[in-house]
């Protein structure tokens, strides 16, 4: 049964993260970015608008959470009413403790539990410990569960209770900030920055960061400025074009999920087009359904579709 015109569009999205079985010639991407996470690597992911960033760090996420694997993924994206140090410190906080942070300090903290915890566990609170400065295993319990504590929280206080969180539990926490070049206006923007180059310089550090932005220059002007706190820390992680035997497959599927035919020389015709620019390459997609002859996408069908696509707001951005 062929598809109706909205579910043909959904399959050529043009706003907004999209999920990873909506993304096309990105898997080896996404696999490198997640496992440099995972692996405990600072990464500086700066590059233009609508080339599918925010796509890829939500597959990171996802994968992140389905596999767990001694792995949190805090991500906040600043242009989502996140206007404050405190209010990413809370968020930060909120989304550690929607993943099980709470839980599984507050099981240390139950009657009895300590002296039956394995020593590498009991070595493991010590450390944590060290961290808030307390000495004794059972108070290092409790402040860890207050520290976990959104309310009142500064980007301080939240970096070193996840920190601190990580030791005790063994959970490394990858903190993901999109858009983060927008934490440059505010007040406390350079002590932000501390507090993030601190988390990530501790000794053994359970805390590390991708930093993804759309201000592409300003971005990186934290990690390459001499005088700025995070100069160096980390690996910028760079973007690699989408191949056009990539999109042309990838497209080619799509069509035929949406009953549409289309040669090869009109896929091509798509991709050389648009520049292999995601943005625009769905743009033009979406409007040659509009353009169809009798389910069939010919040369004219795809030179009226870029023509619509060119005149679209996004085009000129993209």
């Amino acid at each position: 049964m062929p598809l109706s015109r909205p579910e043909a569009v959904a399959l050529f999205p043009t706003g907004g993260a999209i999920p990873e079985e909506l993304q096309i010639g990105r898997s080896a991407v996404i696999e490198d970015l997640t496992a440099s996470a995972e692996g405990g690597q600072t990464l500086i992911f700066a590059e233009n608008r609508h080339l599918g960033k925010s796509s890829l760090l939500l597959a990171m996420v996802d994968r992140i959470l389905a596999t767990r694997r001694g792995r949190k993924a805090l991500s906040v994206d600043l242009r989502d009413g996140i206007d404050d140090s405190g209010a990413l410190a809370a968020a930060l906080l909120a989304q550690a403790d929607k993943q099980g942070a709470g839980r599984v300090v507050a099981a240390m903290v139950v009657k009895g539990k300590l002296s039956r915890m394995a020593p590498q566990a009991l070595d493991r609170l010590r450390l944590a410990g060290d961290l808030l400065g307390e000495s004794d295993e059972a108070r290092t319990a409790e402040k860890l569960a207050d520290s976990l504590q959104p309310a009142g929280a500064t980007m301080r206080k939240a970096l070193l209770a996840l920190d601190a969180h990580g030791h005790a539990t063994g959970e490394r926490s990858i903190v993901v900030l999109d858009e983060a070049q927008d934490l440059l206006r505010w007040e406390d923007a350079l002590e932000v920055q501390r507090e993030i180059a601190i988390a990530i310089k501790r000794a053994s550090s359970t805390v590390n960061f991708v930093l993804s932005g759309s201000e592409k220059h300003t971005l990186l002007g934290l990690y390459h400025d001499a005088e700025a706190p995070l100069h160096g820390l980390g690996r910028r992680f760079q973007l690699p074009e989408i191949s056009r035997d990539d999109w042309c497959a990838g497209l080619a599927q799509r069509f035929a999920q949406a009953g549409v035919g289309i040669a090869s020389a009109q896929l091509h015709q798509i991709v050389y087009s648009s520049e292999g620019h995601p943005l625009r390459t769905m743009l033009i997609c979406v409007h040659v359904l509009d353009w169809l002859e009798d389910g069939w996408a010919s040369q004219v069908t795809v030179e009226r579709a870029v023509a619509d696509a060119q005149r679209h707001p996004s085009w000129s951005t993209a």
